[in-house]
C-alpha cells in the first residue's frame, strides 16, 4: 500500500479520506492532521513519515499552495493530492503550475479514489523502466516461456549479466515444469509482500536456475486477485537489483499486468508463422496500445521459422511491427532442453539464434556466424493472411 499523511482544516474531510484509503486498500494513513501545519511542523511530518501520498486539502487556498510548493521541494516523487479546491484550479495546467499531482471534488467515490491514486502515481513515478523487458504469445502455445528463458539465461551465462525472470502467468505457467522445480514460494507471495520485501525475504521467495533468479507463478489453488500496484511495487523494489528484468506474460493482458507492459522497455510479441498466430499479432498490438503502449515499444519474435516459411522482411511490412528476433524450429533441441532442465545448446543454430538476440538487448554486437536473418520469399503465404490486415 502508499503511505500517506492527512492535510486538512476540518475533520469530516479527513474522516472521509481515511474511509476511503481503507476500502481501497491501496493507501495507509499514516498520520492525520486537522490544520494546515507551518512550514518546520511539514517538514518534521515528511522526515519522519516519508509519505508516498499527501492529501492536502485547499480550500484555504493562499495557505494552501507555498504547502504544495514546499512538499515538491521536499520531497519530489511524494504525489500531492488536493481536494476541497471548488472551482480554484481550472485545468491539468494549472495543476502542475500550482505543484499539485492529482485533484479530486467531494464527494467522491472510490473508483474515482482508486483512479486518482493510480494516475498520480504514474504522473510521478511512471518513467519507462529501461531494464524491463516484457514478453507475451500472440496465441498460446506459441513457446513464449522457452523465448523469454532462454534470453534471460543466455544474458545471465553468456554475458554474465544479472538477470530477474518474472512468471506472470499465474493459471497456466510451465517455468517450475522446465526448470524441473517446487518453489516453496510463488510470485504471488511476492506480490502480496510487495510493500515489505527486503534482502532476507527477497533471498527466500527467488529460485536461483541456469544463472538466472526466477519468481515462479506455481502454486496451488486459484490465485488471489492483484492490482496494478501490488506490480508496481514488485517492479519498483527489483528495478535497482538488476540489470534486466524479463516478464514472461499470458496473451492477454490485465488490469494487473497492464503495469508490466506500460513501464517495460520493450513488448515483445512472440509469434509462430503458423496463420492463426500471425493473424492474432496485430489484435495483440492493439490491446498493448489500449493499454498505454506506444507502437515504437512493440516489437515481434518469430518462432519455430523454417526454411519454406515467409520472408522476413515482407511479414514486417505486413505486420507494421519490426521482427526483432527469429528462432529457428528445432523440436528436438528444444524437446531434450526440458528434459535436462538446460538452455538451448549455444552450437545449435537455434541456440546461437537466442545468443545474438541475447546480444542485442544487451546493445552488444552480434557475432557474423549468428547474425543471419532469413530470406526465403513466400508472397502466397501472406495472401493466404487475407491479403490486408488481420
Amino acid at each position: 500500500m502508499f503511505s500517506a499523511i492527512v492535510l486538512t482544516g476540518e475533520c469530516g474531510p479527513a474522516e472521509a479520506i481515511e474511509r476511503l484509503a481503507v476500502d481501497s486498500g491501496l493507501v495507509s494513513v499514516l498520520r492525520t492532521l486537522t490544520h494546515l501545519p507551518q512550514a518546520y511542523e511539514l517538514a518534521r511530518l515528511l522526515n519522519s513519515y516519508a509519505p508516498e501520498i499527501v492529501f492536502l486539502d485547499l480550500s484555504d487556498w493562499e495557505a494552501a499552495r507555498p504547502l504544495a510548493a514546499e512538499i515538491v521541494s521536499r520531497a519530489p516523487t511524494t504525489v500531492v493530492i488536493g481536494f476541497g479546491a471548488g472551482g480554484q484550479i481550472e485545468s491539468t495546467e494549472q495543476l502542475v503550475q500550482e505543484d499539485i499531482t492529482e485533484l479530486f471534488d467531494a464527494p467522491v467515490t472510490r473508483e474515482q479514489f482508486e483512479r486518482c491514486i493510480e494516475k498520480g502515481a504514474h504522473r510521478k513515478r511512471g518513467a519507462i523502466q529501461e531494464n524491463l523487458l516484457a514478453f507475451l504469445p500472440a496465441k498460446a502455445g506459441s513457446g513464449c516461456t522457452t523465448v523469454a528463458l532462454n534470453s534471460a539465461g543466455w544474458l545471465a551465462t553468456s554475458l554474465g549479466r544479472k538477470v530477474l525472470l518474472i512468471e506472470a502467468d499465474l493459471h497456466s505457467g510451465v517455468l517450475s515444469i522446465l526448470l524441473h522445480t517446487t518453489p516453496s514460494q510463488s510470485l504471488g507471495d511476492a506480490l502480496l509482500n510487495a510493500d515489505q520485501l527486503d534482502y532476507s525475504r527477497w533471498e527466500q521467495l527467488v529460485v536461483r536456475a541456469l544463472g538466472v533468479d526466477c519468481l515462479l507463478a506455481s502454486q496451488p489453488g486459484r490465485p488471489p486477485l492483484f492490482s496494478w500496484s501490488h506490480y508496481y511495487r514488485l517492479l519498483d523494489f527489483a528495478a535497482p537489483r538488476y540489470d534486466f528484468v524479463l516478464v514472461d506474460l499470458p496473451e492477454v493482458v490485465n488490469d494487473a499486468t497492464a503495469e508490466v507492459v506500460r513501464r517495460a522497455k520493450s513488448v515483445f510479441v512472440v509469434s509462430t508463422p503458423e496463420l492463426l498466430s500471425l493473424r492474432l499479432v496485430r489484435r495483440r498490438c492493439e490491446q498493448l496500445g489500449n493499454r498505454g503502449v506506444a507502437p515504437k515499444r512493440i516489437f515481434m519474435l518469430l518462432n519455430r521459422w523454417h526454411e519454406a516459411e515467409v520472408q522476413v522482411d515482407e511479414m514486417e511490412r505486413f505486420l507494421e511491427h519490426p521482427i526483432s528476433g527469429v528462432f529457428r524450429n528445432d523440436y528436438p533441441q528444444v524437446h531434450s532442453a526440458i528434459l535436462e532442465s538446460r538452455l538451448v545448446k549455444e552450437d545449435t543454430e537455434l541456440g546461437r539464434s537466442f545468443i545474438a538476440f541475447a546480444n542485442r538487448l544487451a546493445g552488444l554486437p552480434v557475432p557474423p556466424a549468428v547474425a543471419e536473418r532469413p530470406s526465403t520469399s513466400k508472397l502466397g503465404f501472406l495472401r493466404r493472411l487475407g491479403g490486408g490486415r488481420p
